[in-house]
């Protein structure tokens, strides 16, 4: 794999610069749509069926994230691509869960120690080994002077990253029986009024209003970067946002020489809120952990791997009680014929939509606000250089 490509926007507007990203990478956005378009048609998704729900979402985002709704626009012109369908790569969660299940993926481990050391944190980014080469990094400066980094896809907003305040974001995605209702009026609808008004204090923004539809995770991802500054604001923010998908968002921060930590599982049936464990780690792979929403666990009933991997964390932390960033990725490095793909290698062999590869290693820095990024499994990242931004 070769070193990724860093993109740095500078302050703009958010049409702005989604037009220059569009610009920079017409044919990437182009070949990372088509890849998409053919992988929803492998889980069952027609054409005029993907068009119509980048169309949905595309409305969601404009009256949830309104400043997204822009800047997918702006990526769209500079592609030359319809804007439905630079939707629908945001919306490739939700449209995926609606036909069908994905099953190997991410497994994250953050560790927030107790005794005034910033917290650590990893993860693997598992996915389809057809595009490894439909992902960069990307360096986002609002004209206000925030500054926002991110692991993503082209042509999708946000994913894993950290911005210059000091909050960091994994992303796992998770899968519940719910997800497949994404064009009803969701439970979690009922959280946004209660979270309303911690939401607005804590971030300084508008919160969704009750009843007021759903955003797709990976543009939620980035708003919580764009717009809150520790965990505790971004937990509420995610809390009070209704989601048609289900995911898992870790957040890590330090302030005051106090490591925090949090995650918030998403799901239509509404959000829940997990702290790390007593011995300060916070380890995430791809099933409800929370009682109440893992009665829908829709992922884990079909493939044990999630829970394999997460229990093959659990042991190969057990002996770390101060990990470092070498020991996150010790730990994460293991196969499935050592017990569980949590460094995930494809099947050459496998249809399209079943070749599972890890294709990137991202740890966060959330004292600098900056993320490292190796192309590859945490097996080949041992004595390399990593991308630092």
């Amino acid at each position: 794999m070769t070193t990724p490509t860093v993109f740095r926007s500078p302050a703009a507007t958010p049409g702005e610069r989604g037009l220059l990203l569009g610009r920079a990478f017409p044919d990437r956005i182009r070949r990372t749509a088509d890849r998409y378009d053919a992988l929803f048609l492998a889980t069952g998704a027609r054409p005029d069926q993907v068009a119509e729900a980048g169309v949905a979402a595309l409305g969601q985002i404009a009256r949830l994230a309104p400043e997204l709704a822009e800047e997918i626009d702006g990526i769209a012109r500079g592609a030359e691509l319809p804007v439905h369908r630079i939707a629908a790569l945001n919306a490739r969660t939700e449209i995926l869960g609606r036909y069908g299940r994905q099953h190997p993926e991410c497994s994250t481990v953050v560790h927030a120690p107790a005794d005034g050391r910033p917290p650590v944190t990893t993860q693997t980014w598992d996915w389809h080994d057809d595009l490894r080469d439909g992902w960069f990094v990307w360096q986002i400066e609002h004209p206000d002077g925030r500054v926002v980094r991110t692991v993503t896809e082209y042509g999708i907003v946000g994913k894993i990253g950290v911005n210059a305040a000091g909050l960091g974001l994994h992303f796992n995605i998770l899968a519940h029986t719910s997800d497949t209702h994404t064009s009803d009026t969701h439970a979690s609808d009922a959280h946004a009024s209660d979270a309303h008004a911690a939401d607005a204090r804590t971030c300084g923004a508008t919160g969704p209003e009750p009843g007021g539809g759903w955003l797709p995770v990976h543009v939620l991802a980035r708003q919580l970067l764009d717009r809150c500054a520790d965990v505790e604001a971004a937990a509420w923010l995610a809390m009070a946002t209704p989601v048609a998908a289900s995911s898992s968002l870790t957040l890590a921060g330090f302030a005051d020489g106090r490591a925090r930590a949090a995650t918030v599982e998403l799901s239509p049936a509404g959000p829940a809120l997990l702290r790390p464990d007593a011995d300060g780690y916070l380890l995430r792979t791809n099933h409800f952990v929370d009682p109440r929403l893992a009665r829908g666990e829709a992922l884990a009933t079909e493939d044990p791997d999630t829970r394999d991997r997460l229990e093959a964390l659990r042991t190969r932390t057990a002996d770390r009680p101060r990990p470092d960033a070498q020991a996150l990725l010790d730990a994460l490095t293991l196969h499935l014929d050592q017990g569980a793909a949590l460094c995930c290698h494809p099947d050459p062999g496998a249809a399209l939509g079943k070749r599972w590869e890890t294709l990137a290693t991202v740890s966060l820095d959330v004292v600098a606000g900056r993320l490292a990024v190796h192309p590859g499994g945490p097996c080949t990242a041992h004595g390399t250089a990593w991308t630092v931004v």
